[in-house]
Parts: C-alpha cells; sequence; structure tokens
C-alpha cells in the first residue's frame, strides 16, 4: 500500500510564484549559471516558490538544497542536465518525492531538478495511450482518464509519483492481468546527459527502454514523458476486512490457498490482494489482520457474488473485527486507501520470498525492533505486508523485451513482503535503519532455509541500505551497468545524482 504526499501544485501557481524567487548570495555558481540559461524557473531558500516546492512525504527529506530548478519543458530538462554535469555539480530529481529515506530526492547543498510544472496529462484521439509528464500525480492521471472509461496500470495512492512508480516497477490494481506500471509503457521520452533528447520504446534504444523497466532512472537520463497503455475499465469492487490477532494463521492460510488456487492458476487475474499484520503502537497491543481484495471486472464468473467468487472463501472466516465493501471508480478506490499522516519520519525495507509464507518466525524480528524502539521513549507503527506475484502477472512482464527484473513464470506465486514504519524522533532513523535491514536478512534467510527463498527486492519499498538492483540477478545487474555506460559514458550520473538506487 502506498501513502500520500503533500498536495499536488498546479503548475500555474508554480510559475507566478518564480516571480518571488531570487538568489540570496549563498548558492553556489551552478544555481547562477542555470538561472542565467533558465531565467524565472530557479526558485532560491526563503522565497515561496522555493518553500512551495520543498515539501516531501517523508520528514526524513526535510532538507535545503542550494537552489530548485524548475522546468517547463523537456528541452529545460536537458539544460539543466547539462549544466549540473559539466560543473561537477551533485544534484537530485524530483517527480512525486515519495522516497521514504533521507536524500532519496532531496539533497543538502545541491541542486534539486524538480518536476512540478511538467505534469501535463493528454489521452490519444482513440485512447488507447495516455501521454503523461513526470511531475503528475496518479489521482491526476485517473481524474482524467476515468471519465472516458479508460485506466492505465499506475498507482493506488493520490499524491504518488508518475515517475519513481514507474521506473521502480509500479504495483497496481491491474497489475493482476497486465503486469507493473513498467510493463505498460509504450515509450519513454528522456533527456540524456549528452544533451540528447530521446525515445526508449520497442523499436528505438531497445535497451534503455528495458533498463527504464524497473532499474530506476538516476543510471541512465531523466524521463520527461510517459506514453501509457490505456485499457478499458469500468466500477471496482473491494472489500477491507480485518480480523483479531487470534485468527492469524487462518487468514493467512486462506490467503495464501486463495492466491494459489485462483490468481496463480490464472482463473482469475481480475482479482488483486494485500495482506497486512499491523501494529498501532499502543501499549500492549496485539497485529490486526488485513485483508484488501478487489476485482477489477463486475460481470466475471469470479467477482463477488458470482459463480465462481474468489473471495468467498474469506467469508467463511471467522466473524471480522471490520468489514466494509466499496465498489466505485479507481479514483474512489485511490482515495479509500490512504490514510498516511504527512510529515513523519518513514522507512520501507522489502523482500520477496515464493509460497510457504508463514508469519510466526517473520513477526518476532519486527516485535524485537518495537521493543527497542519502546526502550528509548519513542512509539513506532508498524506494518508487515504481503503482496503476491502470480504467473499472469510474470507473462505480463515478459512482453515487448521484458523488464529489468528477473522475474519469470514459476511453479509457485511469490509474494513481496514489505515492512512500513513511522515514528517521530529523527535520533532513531538509524537504529531503525539498521534493525529494518536486519530484519528483512533475516526473513531472506529463514526463507532459504525452509525452501522458498526468492530474494528479489521491490525498488519502491526498499530502503536505503538494500542492494536492490544486485536482487535483479547478476546478469541483469551487469547488462544495467553496461546500459548505463553506454548513454553515460563518463559516469556523471553515478558520480552526481545522489541518494538512489545504482545498478
Amino acid at each position: 500500500m502506498q501513502h500520500p504526499v503533500a498536495g499536488f501544485l498546479l503548475s500555474g501557481l508554480m510559475h507566478g510564484l518564480l516571480c518571488l524567487a531570487h538568489p540570496t548570495g549563498k548558492s553556489p555558481p551552478v544555481c547562477e549559471i542555470i538561472n542565467t540559461a533558465l531565467p524565472g524557473k530557479v526558485a532560491y531558500p526563503n522565497t515561496a516558490a522555493y518553500n512551495a516546492s520543498n515539501v516531501y512525504w517523508s520528514g526524513r527529506q526535510d532538507m535545503e538544497p542550494s537552489c530548485i530548478v524548475l522546468p517547463a519543458c523537456p528541452e529545460d530538462v536537458s539544460k539543466a542536465l547539462g549544466l549540473v554535469t559539466k560543473n561537477d555539480s551533485p544534484f537530485t530529481v524530483r517527480a512525486g518525492g515519495h522516497t521514504a529515506f533521507a536524500k532519496g530526492s532531496n539533497i543538502e547543498a545541491g541542486v534539486v531538478i524538480a518536476m512540478d510544472s511538467m505534469s501535463d496529462i493528454h489521452v490519444s484521439s482513440d485512447r488507447s495511450t495516455v501521454s503523461v509528464g513526470p511531475g503528475a500525480r496518479w489521482i491526476n492521471v485517473t481524474d482524467t482518464v476515468t471519465p472516458l472509461g479508460i485506466a492505465v496500470v499506475g498507482g493506488r495512492a493520490p499524491t504518488v509519483g508518475v515517475s519513481g512508480f514507474i521506473l521502480g516497477g509500479g504495483l497496481s490494481f491491474l497489475t493482476g492481468r497486465r503486469g507493473l506500471g513498467c510493463d505498460n509503457v509504450r515509450n519513454f521520452q528522456v533527456a540524456l546527459v549528452s544533451g540528447k533528447i530521446v525515445n526508449a520504446n520497442p523499436k528505438e534504444n531497445k535497451d534503455l527502454y528495458w533498463a527504464l523497466r524497473g532499474g530506476g532512472g538516476s543510471s541512465f537520463g531523466i524521463v520527461t514523458r510517459f506514453d501509457l497503455e490505456a485499457y478499458e475499465q469500468g466500477d471496482v469492487w473491494s472489500r477491507l476486512t480485518m480480523w483479531p490477532a487470534s485468527d492469524t494463521a487462518n487468514v493467512l492460510s486462506t490467503f495464501t490457498r486463495v492466491t494459489r488456487e485462483k490468481l496463480h492458476s490464472g482463473q482469475d487475474p481480475d482479482s488483486h490482494l494485500i495482506f497486512g499484520l499491523t501494529y498501532s503502537g499502543a501499549p500492549g497491543d496485539a497485529p490486526i489482520s488485513t485483508v484488501y481484495g478487489f476485482h477489477l471486472n463486475l460481470s466475471s464468473p469470479y467477482a463477488p457474488g458470482g459463480e465462481f467468487d474468489t473471495m468467498e472463501a474469506f467469508a467463511q472466516l471467522p466473524e471480522p473485527l471490520y468489514n466494509n465493501t466499496l465498489i466505485t471508480d479507481i479514483p474512489g478506490q485511490i482515495q479509500s486507501t490512504s490514510r498516511s499522516v504527512f510529515g513523519q519520519r518513514q522507512s520501507w525495507y522489502a523482500t520477496s520470498v515464493s509460497d510457504g509464507v508463514n508469519s510466526n518466525g517473520f513477526m518476532n524480528d519486527i516485535t524485537k525492533l518495537r521493543a527497542d524502539v519502546k526502550a528509548r521513549g519513542a512509539s513506532l507503527n508498524t506494518s508487515m505486508i504481503f503482496q503476491p506475484l502470480t504467473n499472469p502477472t510474470f507473462k505480463a512482464m515478459q512482453r515487448n523485451g521484458g523488464n529489468a527484473l528477473g522475474l519469470k513464470p514459476a511453479e509457485f506465486p511469490s509474494y513481496i513482503i514489505s515492512i512500513p514504519l513511522t515514528w517521530t524522533d529523527s535520533a532513531l532513523d538509524d537504529m531503525i535503519d539498521t534493525r529494518a535491514n536486519q530484519f528483512i536478512d533475516n526473513l531472506n534467510a529463514m526463507a532459504q532455509e525452509r525452501g522458498f527463498g526468492n530474494g528479489y527486492e521491490y525498488m519502491n519499498y526498499s530502503g536505503r541500505l538494500q542492494d536492490v538492483i544486485a536482487s535483479y540477478g547478476k546478469k541483469n545487474q551487469a547488462k544495467l551497468r553496461a546500459i548505463a555506460s553506454k548513454y553515460d559514458p563518463d559516469g556523471l550520473l553515478r558520480k552526481l545524482w545522489t541518494g538512489y538506487f545504482k545498478p
């Protein structure tokens, strides 16, 4: 499950605020150079434009860049990229700004290239392609396409950004049938460090197209437009159900059985399931088991109430603590999943296992983590979330030359397991990162010992201490490095673009 950041900044507002931007005298020369090349598109500290743009979901990204560049078109992006690299200036790029860890898409005393003003959304006349600027948020995309009766394979939280979501993979309501978000990009428009603006698709720059499908963007170039494949889509059914800790074993067993029998088998690729174990942070609390179930095709015999109702198995479980059903369009479903508090300190860590999930041992490490935090006088909200990847998804990943993730159809489903963590005390940052990473290491070792190890790390849920690209396999990691060297032979992006996962 994904969580929101600050409200969407309209491009017209940003252009108005930029009139207030002016150098403070403390900015490095590269900011002045960019301001000369892109007049009116550089925001400096202590200005309204700067303050409006320097807003992030995670409190760990609370930093003060030397200046923020707000390009309005691909040519602006190309100029800014050329100038920061020519002047050997550390920089980062922010689209949605939804990275949990520090320096993920912000920088102290460097340059941020922020995509706030590049958020246009255009639907082709035949409704088959939706072209989206890198600064757009998913709620803006879904609000645009839903009245047309179509959907794209996009995010499940309102203000998650388009760019990072796709470049890291992209789990979606449509993933069961369509694959990840990155598997449904017809074309990437990319500003390269060479100064060129190119297309990457199954016919042009095919290697770059492959790399951008899950390999992140920070080693290859800055994506300035995503051309997304669109699909016919109506209302979506969902149900959120919660059970007490005493029912965890039954709920998890039912979740994995339904995943194998209905989703992985290919019988019902229109269903989408999420299982979570959640601690509230209150003293003496026990984990609540939660199942989010979604179904995309209300006329399917596997839809709720249909002849082969996929969700019926959960109705046979003990009486839940909470049970709520919602039938609405995708924007309504997205809004219903958004409960995160903005500005708190955040961390995500993730791995994946094959079928055979057993939560009992895994929860021990989370319990220890919470105990350590409590001993230091702070509270910690923790969850462990399971999201299945099934054969219809794996098959969709192979389209158009495949993606960079190294995942293939298999006998059993895989489960992405993530642990989102929320706290308030900055003094706990390093300890929580270390213990969360230890938890992932322990989980992987346990999975290997029990014969269901996988190890794939989903980039969008991974923490700063994880080696995400290595989890794609040695062959894919080497291929990504070779592609990065081809498009950035001097290694300027690896050297200067800070904060994100590199091959």
